[in-house]
This record gives structure tokens, C-alpha cells and sequence, in this order.
């Protein structure tokens, strides 16, 4: 059996907009924790730059991680908050140790 999936997206707010944004991505936490090959779904905000946030993901594997980000409610995401996103950079890591 493979490793889980491990996925980071690091996200930062347009100016202007963090506090939207957050709130939007927070709304994703509920739905993406159940969706098959969730092992965990985290959001984390940083305490000195708002709007900067951390998703940090397990899934079973790729698969499962496709289906998520192809999903209705990534869609809906996209179309009503990915205009708040000013930097995004996305990491797919396997644990080592």
C-alpha cells in the first residue's frame, strides 16, 4: 500500500479581501473532511499576516485528492472566491520519516 497523499497550498489574500477569503476557504473545511480519502482537512491563518493562510491535507492518495478538487463544491468555490486569491503555490508531498 502507497503513502498517503500529503498536500499544502499556501494561500495568500488580495489586499483588501482576506477576511472573505478566509471565511470562504473556512467553509470549505466541513465538506472537503468528509469527502472519500479525506484523512484530515486543516486550515490554518497566520497570526501576523492576515489573509496569508495553510491548507494542510491527507488523502489516501491521488486519486482521491483529483475527485475533491474536481468536485461540485471546488467548483462553486472557484467561481465565488478565487478572485480573492492573490498568490497561491500548491505542494504534494509524501511523508519520509
Amino acid at each position: 500500500m502507497s503513502s498517503p497523499l500529503v498536500v499544502v497550498a499556501l494561500v495568500q489574500a488580495k489586499p483588501g479581501h482576506e477576511t472573505a477569503l478566509v471565511k470562504a476557504q473556512a467553509e470549505l473545511v466541513a465538506i472537503a473532511r468528509v469527502q472519500p480519502g479525506c484523512l484530515s482537512y486543516e486550515l490554518h491563518e497566520s497570526i501576523s499576516e492576515p489573509g496569508k493562510v495553510v491548507f494542510f491535507e491527507r488523502w489516501r492518495d491521488r486519486v482521491s485528492w483529483e475527485r475533491h478538487m474536481q468536485s461540485p463544491h471546488m467548483d462553486a468555490f472557484r467561481a465565488n472566491a478565487g478572485h480573492l486569491i492573490g498568490t497561491f503555490k500548491l505542494l504534494h508531498l509524501h511523508q519520509v520519516a
